[in-house]
C-alpha cells in the first residue's frame, strides 16, 4: 500500500488511477440500477413536479435542487423522472469522488479507494441517488465542504463559506457540518483575523441568497407555489421551517425531548453495521492513528459524526417504526463521511506498522465492499420499479372525467401531482391534496389554476367539509385508500378509489384495477415501495369487505383477501373476511385456521407496537380489534368441539378488550349445564357491558327466576 501522503498537486499522479476505476465501477452500476420512471420515494414527485415547473417545494423550499435540476431536466435524455433520476445519481458518485480526493491527500490513494468504495456501496447513498430528491446532492456539498477544509489559506476559508451557504439553499442540516469545518479552518481563521471573518461572512451569504430565488419566484404564481412565500413574512417562515416547529418531522411532536434517543442510536448502530461491516475494525484503528497523528483533524472528524450523528438523533426524536426510518435514513450519510474517513486512516495505519500484512488488509478491505455491496443488493436494484406511476395511473383510470380526486399520504398524492404536472395526464381530473386543503397559499393557487375548483377543509374530521364540497363540485367525488375520511363519509370500493359522492352503486369488474397492478413487484425495495402494494391490498381488502356487507363472499372474493395478505402481511382483516366465508359454509376447520391468522397478525403488531414505540391509542385500538379475532376464533373452536381451547380464546379476547360483551356472551353458553355459577356471572358481565344484549337478558332473567 501507497505511504501515506498527498495524492498530487492537481496534476495527473499514479493514484488517481484508483478515481478512475471508482468511475469505472460505481458510474455504470448506478446508471443501470437507476428506476426507469418516477419511483416510489417520499417526496419524490412533489420534488420532480416542482422542478419540471420550476416552482417552491415544501419548507425551506430547496432552491438550489429545484434550479439546478430544472436545468438538467433540459437534457434530452429519456422521460423527465429519469432525467432528475440520473442528476441524483451523478451527485452521489461526484460526492464519492470527492471524498475519495479528500482521503488520498490525507492517507493513501489506495485506502482512500477501500472507503470510497464503502460509500459507493452505502445503500442508504444509493438509495437518495437514484429518486429525485435533494439528498445526494447535499452529500456531494459535505464531502466537498470537508475537502475545501481541509486546505489551508484565506481562499480556503471563502470557497468553504461559500459552500456552506450554497449548501445550506439545498438543504439546511448541512449546518451539522459548521462545527467539523471551523475546526479544520482554525488556524487560517486565526491568520485572518477579524477581517478574514467578516469576508466570509459575506462569501456565506452570497452563497445562501440563492433562497431569494423563492420570493421572487413566487411572486410569479408558479404552478407549486408552497407556502406562498413572495410574502416577507411567510418567506421568513419558510426558509426557518415554522411550520414544523423546529422539528425534523411533526410525528416528533408526540414524544417527551429525547424518549427516542438510545432506539435512534441503535438503528444507526445497525446501519453502521450493514454498510460498512468488518472494516469498522479499521475506523477504530483509524481513530487510534488519527489520535496519535492528527488529533485536530480528530477532533474535527469527530464533531461531524457527533453533531450529525448522536446529537442529530436526539434532537429528530423520532419513532423507529419504519416510516420514521425511512425519513432519518439519508440524515445518516453524514456521519458516515466521518465513519469512512477513520476507516480509511485505519486502513492506511496498519498497513504502514505491518507491510507484510498489505496483502492480507487489502483482501480484508475489498471483503468488506463485497459484503456491503451484497447487503444493499436488492434494495438498490430499482431497474424494473415501476409501482409509483402503476399506481397513480390506476387511481386516474378509476376516476371518471372530470371528477375531484382526493389524497393524502406523500408518495400517493405527489405520483398523481407528477402524472398530471409534469406528464400532463388527465388534465380534466381535480386533484386535492387533504393535509392542504385548509392552507391559504393551497387554496390561492388552486383558484388560479382550477378556477373551477371550491376547496373545504377535508382535514377537519367532519363530514359536511366533504359532503359540502361534493355538492359545489359536480362529477362525482373519489379518494385514494391512504385518505382518513370520516366515519359516516359513505365510501364505496371503486378499484383503487374509494367513490365517496354521490353515493352509487360502483360498476362491475375492474379492469381499469388490474392493468398495470401485475407490474407490481412484492420483493419490495424499501418502506415507500411496500407502502404502494399496500394501497393495492387496502383496495382488494376493501371491494371483498363490500361484498361480505351486500351480497355474501364468493370465491372470487376469497382470492382478493388473500392477494391483499401477499401484498400486506400486516392487514389482519383479509383473513378476518376469509374466515366469514368459511364460516358462512360451514367449514370450520378452515374458518378456524383463518381467525387464528387474524388473531397471530394482531398479536404481532402489537408486539411491534411497543417496539416502534407507537402512540398509546394506536396500541389500544389494536388491541380492541385483536379482541374480534379472537372470539372468532373461538366460535370456531367452539364448533370444532374443542370446548377448552374455546374457552382459552374467549378469555384471551377479554385480555385484549375487557369490554367485549360478546365474549362474555360466549363463555355463558359455553358453561351451560356445566357451571351454573359461572353463566350467571358472565351473563350479568354481558348485560352490564351491553344492556341492550337481548339473549343475555333473557338468559339472565330465566336463570335469576330459578333462584330459591
Amino acid at each position: 500500500m501507497d505511504e501515506p501522503g498527498r495524492a498530487g498537486d492537481g496534476k495527473f499522479s499514479p493514484g488517481s488511477v484508483f478515481a478512475a476505476l471508482l468511475a469505472f465501477i460505481l458510474a455504470p452500476l448506478y446508471i443501470y440500477c437507476l428506476p426507469p420512471v418516477l419511483p416510489p420515494y417520499r417526496d419524490a414527485g412533489e420534488m420532480a413536479s416542482v422542478a419540471w415547473t420550476l416552482g417552491v417545494a415544501h419548507q425551506p423550499g430547496y432552491p438550489l435542487y429545484i434550479i439546478s435540476a430544472k436545468l438538467f431536466s433540459l437534457l434530452p435524455l429519456g422521460n423527465p423522472a429519469w432525467r432528475l433520476n440520473l442528476y441524483s445519481a451523478l451527485a452521489g458518485i461526484a460526492g464519492v469522488l470527492v471524498f475519495w480526493r479528500l482521503a488520498a491527500s490525507a492517507f493513501s490513494p489506495l485506502a482512500a479507494f477501500f472507503a470510497a468504495l464503502l460509500l459507493g456501496f452505502n445503500f442508504t447513498l444509493r438509495t437518495v441517488s437514484s429518486v429525485p430528491e435533494m439528498y445526494s446532492l447535499n452529500f456531494f456539498f459535505a464531502a466537498l465542504l470537508l475537502f475545501t477544509a481541509s486546505r489551508k489559506g484565506a481562499r480556503a476559508v471563502m470557497l468553504t463559506a461559500f459552500l456552506l451557504g450554497l449548501g445550506m439553499a439545498n438543504r439546511m442540516d448541512l449546518l451539522l457540518s459548521a462545527p467539523a469545518l471551523l475546526v479544520l479552518l482554525w488556524p487560517s481563521l486565526k491568520e485572518g483575523g477579524w477581517t478574514g471573518l467578516l469576508k466570509s461572512a459575506g462569501f456565506f451569504f452570497l452563497g445562501f441568497s440563492l433562497y431569494l430565488y423563492l420570493p421572487f419566484r413566487s411572486s410569479g404564481w408558479p404552478h407549486f407555489d408552497w407556502s406562498h412565500p413572495a410574502d416577507p413574512g411567510t418567506f421568513l417562515a419558510v426558509i426557518t421551517r415554522k411550520s414544523y416547529g423546529s422539528t425534523l418531522d411533526l410525528i416528533s411532536l408526540n414524544y417527551a425531548p429525547g424518549e427516542l434517543f438510545l432506539p435512534g442510536l441503535k438503528y444507526y448502530a445497525l446501519h453502521l453495521r450493514e454498510n460498512f461491516g468488518p472494516a469498522l475494525a479499521f475506523a477504530a484503528a483509524g481513530l487510534w492513528a488519527e489520535w496519535k497523528a492528527a488529533p485536530r483533524r480528530l477532533l474535527a472528524l469527530a464533531a461531524l459524526f457527533i453533531f450529525s450523528g448522536p446529537v442529530f438523533i436526539f434532537l429528530a426524536n423520532m419513532p423507529p417504526n419504519p416510516h420514521a426510518l425511512a425519513i432519518v435514513e439519508p440524515y445518516y450519510l453524514l456521519p458516515d463521511l466521518a465513519a469512512a474517513f477513520w476507516a480509511a486512516a485505519g486502513l492506511c495505519h496498519l498497513a504502514g506498522r505491518f507491510p507484510r500484512a498489505l496483502p492480507g488488509l487489502a483482501l480484508s478491505a475489498a471483503a468488506a465492499c463485497a459484503l456491503v455491496f451484497f447487503n444493499g443488493a436488492h434494495g438498490s436494484y430499482r431497474r424494473w420499479l415501476f409501482a409509483a406511476e402503476d399506481f397513480a395511473s390506476d387511481a386516474m383510470r378509476a376516476a371518471p372525467p372530470g371528477s375531484s380526486l382526493v389524497a393524502k399520504k406523500d408518495v400517493q398524492l405527489f405520483s398523481l401531482w407528477y402524472l398530471q404536472a409534469v406528464r400532463g395526464l388527465r388534465p380534466d381530473l381535480r386533484l386535492v391534496a387533504q393535509g392542504l386543503s385548509a392552507s391559504p397559499w393551497y387554496r390561492a393557487t388552486k383558484a388560479r389554476y382550477s378556477p373551477g375548483l371550491s376547496l373545504f377543509n377535508l382535514h377537519s374530521g367532519e363530514e359536511a367539509e366533504w359532503r359540502n364540497f361534493a355538492a359545489a363540485n359536480p362529477g362525482g367525488l373519489y379518494s385514494t385508500m391512504d385518505a382518513e375520511l370520516p366515519r359516516t363519509v359513505p365510501a364505496l370500493p371503486h378499484g383503487t378509489l374509494n367513490l365517496l359522492y354521490p353515493p352509487a352503486r360502483a360498476p362491475e369488474g375492474r379492469p381499469w384495477l388490474l392493468y398495470s397492478f401485475p407490474r407490481l413487484d412484492r420483493d419490495y425495495r424499501d418502506f415507500f415501495d411496500k407502502d404502494i402494494g399496500t394501497s393495492y391490498a387496502q383496495a382488494f381488502l376493501a371491494g371483498a369487505a363490500r361484498r361480505s356487507a351486500g351480497p355474501g363472499l364468493d370465491a372470487e372474493a376469497v382470492r382478493d383477501l388473500r392477494l391483499a395478505s401477499l401484498l400486506d402481511a400486516n392487514l389482519p382483516d383479509a383473513p378476518l373476511y376469509e374466515g366469514f366465508y368459511h364460516s358462512s359454509r360451514g367449514d370450520w376447520a378452515a374458518a378456524r385456521d383463518s381467525f387464528r391468522a387474524s388473531a397471530d397478525t394482531y398479536e404481532r403488531l402489537l408486539r411491534l407496537s411497543v417496539e416502534y414505540y407507537s402512540l398509546a391509542s394506536l396500541r389500544d385500538g389494536l388491541s380492541s380489534s385483536s379482541a374480534y379475532a379472537w372470539l372468532n376464533y373461538g366460535v370456531a373452536l367452539e364448533k370444532l368441539g374443542n370446548r377448552d381451547g374455546a374457552a382459552d380464546a374467549y378469555d384471551f379476547s377479554l385480555k385484549r378488550n375487557p369490554g367485549l360483551a360478546d365474549a362474555h356472551y360466549n363463555l355463558a353458553i359455553l358453561h351451560w349445564n356445566r357451571d351454573w355459577n359461572k353463566v350467571r356471572a358472565e351473563l350479568a358481565e354481558t348485560v352490564r357491558l351491553n344492556p341492550g344484549h337481548v339473549q343475555a337478558a333473557k338468559y339472565l332473567a330465566q336463570l335469576e327466576s330459578r333462584k330459591p
